[in-house]
């Protein structure tokens, strides 16, 4: 495993680092340290005292060592800005579009791609956020590191550079479909587009703009919930809090009809430009407060509604947002269960669990389930997160997060009337150091 890689997933589970007396000490959340990492830890013991060594960790303790903090001394927050932003542009010629993912699809940018390029997808999920790297320098000539820096980034990049080493084609249709603009020789973008599962998907930056209600960037969570679906045939597939219809898409490679549904116009309009630049036409985006405006059942609901606890803003009112104590979205998606899902369904929800100390997730499924926790069996891919740090909200939760949980929970109706609830996170370890996913929600593996 590469340095860079490790130092990501320790970030990831909240695990700190530092150099005292000369030795390298850690601490780490209950649950976040397995035997392999451990084992790990011990392999790469000199690697990581030379790079904190390089880097000039204060000696202090934890509260001043990894994950690092930024050089302004704000924290690891996101930064906000306040602009409009348009929306992409659908050509009327279709061409353009298949003539873009052409080029994307040729010129390598795809996850392993990018996996290569940044060395920080670390196993426990994808994440390309800059933020995550402890070096990354791209090279002036290469086709993906200047699309990772353009649209990953959002930085400018040479358009003769760009035109030299992809196309001029592909210029000229990122231009029509207003995902780039050319000021001079330089190009800008307003978007972000990611390489996911041999998809392509549009979103807005990750940075928080405060003038816009903007679709949510890909971070490891889409990734996340993305790869542990169980890919079968499907008839009716539902993707609740859709956002840039990643879901929707992956979904529609194995259903037969897919339903995506956001409260948001502008998450609507991403998702059927995604649905267009990925040539799909089985899916149908409808503006709907989850369930609301949708009739019917389904046999896979995929769901990653907001979920962050945040007193400022009510649920749903931007893509973080589950309301004061960040359940009131989940809390609805799971009653709906039984009236929506078909008795041969399965329902994946991806989450923040904030559960409150001295309370596990079962505990909650079973009062909105009715007491009937029983009837269903439940895989729980979820990982302790008690140092979870709220990037978004203008007033984030404030408390004791020991019992706070994030992950993937994936439900079905009992096949014998007598449900498990199994408790399946294992190491953690999801994602293979490609980006490719290792960890299926397979309920048949289990019962």
């Amino acid at each position: 495993m590469e340095t860079a890689t490790l130092l990501s997933i320790l970030r990831e589970r909240n695990v700190r680092v530092w150099i005292e007396g000369g030795r390298l000490k850690c601490s780490a959340p209950a649950g976040a340290l397995d035997a392999e990492l451990r084992a790990t830890l011990a392999d790469r013991k000199q690697d990581l005292l030379a790079w904190l060594r390089q880097a000039e960790t204060p000696k202090s303790g934890p509260a001043d060592s990894l994950p690092i903090e930024r050089e302004d001394g704000t924290g690891a927050l996101l930064p906000t800005i306040s602009r409009q932003v348009p929306l992409p542009i659908i050509p009327a010629q279709r061409e353009c579009m298949s003539r873009f993912v052409k080029e994307l699809r040729g010129c390598g940018y795809d996850l392993a791609s990018c996996a290569e390029r940044l060395e920080v997808l670390p196993r426990i999920g994808v994440n390309f956020w800059q933020k995550m790297r402890t070096s990354w320098t791209p090279r002036k000539e290469d086709p993906i590191d200047n699309l990772i820096t353009l649209f990953i980034d959002g930085q400018q990049v040479s358009a003769d550079i760009v035109a030299k080493r992809i196309s001029s084609l592909f210029v000229d249709a990122a231009l029509e479909m207003g995902l780039v603009e050319k000021d001079g020789d330089v190009l800008r973008s307003d978007f972000s587009l990611f390489p996911c599962y041999g998809k392509y998907l549009v979103t807005d930056h990750g940075e928080k703009n405060t003038a816009i209600n903007q679709v949510m960037w890909l971070w490891g969570e889409s990734f996340i919930l993305g790869g542990m679906v169980k890919r079968i045939a499907r008839r009716r597939a539902i993707d609740l809090g859709t956002g840039s219809g990643v879901h929707a898409i992956l979904a529609s490679d194995h259903s037969a009809r897919v339903v995506g549904a956001d409260v948001s116009p502008r998450a609507i309009a991403f998702s059927n430009f995604n649905a267009a630049l990925n040539e799909k036409t089985n899916i149908d985006f409808i503006i709907s407060d989850l369930f609301d405006s949708i009739a019917g059942t389904c046999d896979l609901l995929v769901s990653n509604v907001p979920y962050a606890p945040d007193t400022a803003a009510k649920a749903s009112d931007n893509f973080w947002s589950g309301g004061i104590d960040g359940t009131e979205l989940l809390q609805r998606v799971v009653e709906a269960l039984p009236t929506r899902l078909d008795a041969d369904g399965t329902a994946c929800i991806n989450s923040l669990f904030p559960n409150p100390p001295g309370t596990k997730i079962r505990d909650h499924f079973d009062a909105w389930l009715g007491g009937n926790l029983t009837e269903w069996d439940v895989l729980d891919h979820t990982w302790p997160v008690p140092g979870y740090q709220d990037l978004l909200s203008e007033q984030p939760f404030q408390g004791d997060m020991s019992a706070w949980r994030f992950g993937v929970v994936s439900m079905r109706r009992s096949r014998i009337g007598r449900g498990w609830w199994k408790e399946v996170a294992g190491n953690g370890l999801f994602f293979r150091e490609d980006g490719s996913c290792s960890v299926i929600a397979d309920h048949d593996a289990y019962g």
